[in-house]
């Protein structure tokens, strides 16, 4: 069962005590953001969302019954720490269904921190690094390699309604964002925004201590793949960008996958 190549990936080449943990939370990520399939009616999406958030809480008060829940909570125990909140990413994909119009880089942001602050954080904290360094973490790279996610497929979710990037208020009309190809103009902003988000990326690696950077191998592996995914489509633009998070960023003795080290 694939969970995309990113998270496909991130769990071959995370330790292997990890790997159930992560699975278990991709899986959770997976079922919530079933709810978008095209071909749900709104009132069943809804419903999914809804029981999702009531497992979701039951997770936070030591009762969760699904499978991949209930192996959450496991490994939480495991290291001694308490159940993961994941509660903000349903609403993170009932803003995404309800097809809100951003207006505010604001408050694309605050939907964008929704799942990093749920899934990317639990990476981090996962991982097994000082709490302190991987809340640090969490909050300065999820909302960005969330961004760039979503700016992969930027007009494919345009289409559906959901476009990710302020529209201003009152909102500039969609349809130039819809359009397929993109025009000129509207390449060129994203590809700008794309850099930005690259740097963010890179600076938030350059902010983990030396001792750390080993405990946060997932995290980091993570935010080294959504860059080098951009790289490989815009190599001139973000070859300097990838360089520096290379340079920035020490994993487990220095070796680095194949995937990122050619």
């Amino acid at each position: 069962m694939s969970y995309g190549p990113d998270r496909d990936w991130l769990i071959r080449f995370c330790p292997p005590e990890q790997a159930a943990a992560l699975t278990a939370l991709f899986t959770v990520e997976r079922e919530v953001s079933a709810s978008l399939r095209g071909e749900l009616e709104h009132q069943v999406a809804h419903a999914r969302l809804e029981w999702w958030l009531e497992e979701l809480t039951r997770l936070v008060e030591g009762a969760a019954r699904h499978p991949a829940t209930r192996a959450l909570a496991a490994a939480a125990s495991t290291q001694r720490r308490s159940p993961p909140d994941l509660r903000s990413l349903v609403e993170h994909v009932r803003v995404d269904l309800a097809g809100v119009a951003f207006l505010s880089r604001e408050e694309l942001d605050q939907h964008l921190h929704a799942w990093g602050n749920s899934v990317f954080r639990e990476v981090a904290l996962g991982a097994g690094a000082p709490p302190a360094m991987a809340e640090q973490l969490s909050s300065r790279a999820g909302a960005p390699v969330r961004e760039l996610e979503l700016l992969a497929e930027f007009s494919r979710h345009a289409r559906a309604g959901r476009i990710y990037r302020p529209l201003g208020e009152p909102a500039e009309p969609h349809a130039r964002w819809q359009a397929d190809p993109l025009g000129v103009a509207e390449i060129a902003e994203l590809e700008a925004r794309r850099r930005s988000l690259a740097q963010q990326i890179c600076d938030a690696a350059s902010a983990t201590t030396s001792a750390s950077r080993p405990s946060l191998r997932v995290p980091l592996l993570w935010m080294g793949y959504a860059i080098e995914r951009i790289g490989r489509a815009h190599p001139s633009a973000l070859r300097r960008t990838l360089d520096s998070w290379r340079s920035a960023v020490t994993l487990s003795r220095g070796n680095l996958p194949r995937t990122l080290s050619r």
